[in-house]
């Protein structure tokens, strides 16, 4: 301030000293505002920050890297399980025409039950179930049908043929497995 008064007492009394007292005049203002203004200037991230605590990056990171390892080993899952179900087709479709024409059976149903987990790379065949019916060579003929009033239901023969454990040795060869790990049940329409 004081050398505000002093550069307006040196200077001569002219237009320059019109403009010389406004440019003056404004340096005082913005002195007095000072503390004013300081006091509003605020950093606006760090306000921000402090009212909401963010997470840091790298918990944030973890945790998408996390979900997306979950995402894959669920992807995983779903793959191996259908290529797993594939191979049992495709032990089906290896067995199901000679076993039809040698032995006049067929696949009604087939269960595999696998010893290792489905996602391991070695996949194990621990059981497998099979299901065979007995096909006939006239498609066309009607059976008789039987009638029975009562709660009593007929009795199903669940007993093996004669050359059952020929399919069985038939079915281990085709598949490459041991014969113990086959079990057949036989179904009689």
């Amino acid at each position: 301030m004081i050398l505000a008064m002093i550069v307006d007492l040196i200077l001569p009394s002219s237009t320059l000293k019109q403009y010389v007292k406004l440019v003056v005049g404004l340096l005082l203002i913005l002195i007095i505002l000072q503390p004013l203004l300081s006091v509003f200037n605020v950093n606006v991230h760090q306000m921000v920050d402090q009212i909401i605590p963010t997470n840091s990056d790298s918990s944030v990171e973890s945790e998408i890297e996390n979900g997306m390892n979950q995402q894959k080993s669920e992807i995983e899952q779903i793959q191996a399980a259908y290529v797993l179900e594939e191979m049992v087709v495709q032990m089906e479709n290896i067995v199901e025409e000679e076993l039809q024409e040698t032995y006049n059976y067929q696949i009604e149903d087939m269960e595999v039950d696998w010893a290792s987990h489905p996602t391991s790379e070695e996949n194990e065949l621990e059981r497998i179930n099979v299901q065979l019916v007995a096909t006939d060579d006239d498609s066309a003929k009607v059976e008789e049908v039987h009638i029975q009033i009562g709660d009593s239901l007929p009795q199903t023969s669940e007993s093996p043929p004669n050359d059952a454990n020929e399919i069985k040795d038939f079915l281990a060869d085709q598949w490459g497995v041991e014969e113990e790990i086959i079990h057949i049940r036989w179904k009689e329409e």
